[in-house]
């Protein structure tokens, strides 16, 4: 009972790590206390999608393996969490939470059982549909974030801290310097190619002559922390790799944006789909030429 109970908990810690693609306890604890520093609320909110996601997938008697590494906590924990930060809480949003968090988990389940790479296109569906029918008068009333970004004068190591901190919806540099630290001692080269995203994302953002708010703010940058994170590597090509999905990721963020949609990471979701099959070629390019090398 008490390893089951045990396994449970890490299973939820993990599920806040998988939010930046790490299975890892530690990772999580931090991003669960970073969250609650910015937001009691949101880490509230972010614990009960959370929970709902983990029990949903017992239920469903979901693969007990990817419970466990919390493949079934991350888009629930960002559904939820992305709730409170675009309506008051109220018993709509609170019900739409519980809802939408196990809606999130059947669609990772089914995606997992086929093996499509969904990454966190649950969490963007559903949070797509909940920001529409909540918007309907009088279910909930919009919030106007106070803590989108706490520092008015920023530079380059500033900007790095608030596009982490964006990834989970926190505006505080602390927040995103923690969620950093959370990445770097699961996975360093992780957390690397994430800054190098950003700087990327940055330039390019300054380039096409983006909102210097925005770019500061790190609302361009976020879906590029995701790609760096994603595709690092030890391998030449991996760099090449991040490289050609932050360029992707940030362009199609600013047609988004500039069109009216409320982007959530769908342009990391687009970047990886595009760059899946480049993936796929690639590796059969390099087991083609290694069986020739063999037998020649």
């Amino acid at each position: 009972m008490k390893n089951n109970i045990l396994t449970f908990v890490k299973a939820v810690f993990k599920g806040f790590g998988q939010i930046m693609l790490q299975g890892n306890s530690w990772t999580g604890v931090l991003f669960i206390g970073a969250i609650i520093y910015d937001s009691a609320l949101m880490g509230f909110a972010g614990i009960l999608a959370n929970l709902v996601g983990v029990i949903t997938a017992k239920l469903m008697k979901f693969d007990e393996e990817h419970i466990n590494d919390g493949l079934f906590g991350f888009n629930a924990t960002l559904y939820g969490i992305a709730l409170v930060f675009y309506f008051q809480a109220n018993i709509c949003v609170w019900a739409s939470l519980i809802i939408g968090s196990a809606l999130t988990t059947i669609l990772m389940g089914f995606a997992l059982k086929k093996n499509i790479p969904v990454f966190t296109f649950p969490f963007i569906m559903i949070t797509w549909i909940a920001l529409y029918v909540l918007s309907i008068p009088e279910l909930a009333l919009r919030t106007v974030p106070e803590h989108f970004v706490d520092i008015e004068e920023m530079d380059d190591f500033l900007i790095e801290g608030h596009a982490f901190g964006q990834v989970i919806f926190q505006g505080s540099l602390v927040a995103g310097l923690i969620f950093f630290i959370g990445v770097f001692i699961s996975k360093p080269i992780a957390a690397l190619y994430a800054s190098a995203a950003v700087i990327i994302s940055v330039y390019i953002s300054h380039h096409g002559h983006e909102s210097t708010d925005m770019t500061n703010n790190g609302i361009f940058s976020f879906n590029a922390v995701l790609c760096g994170i994603a595709l690092s590597g030890q391998r030449v090509r991996d760099g090449i790799y991040v490289l050609i999905a932050v360029i992707i990721a940030t362009y199609f963020d600013h047609f988004l944006i500039h069109n009216g949609w409320t982007t959530l990471t769908f342009p990391f979701v687009i970047a990886m789909w595009a760059i899946e099959p480049v993936k796929r070629l690639d590796n059969w390019l390099v087991a083609k030429f290694s069986a020739t090398a063999e037998t020649s």
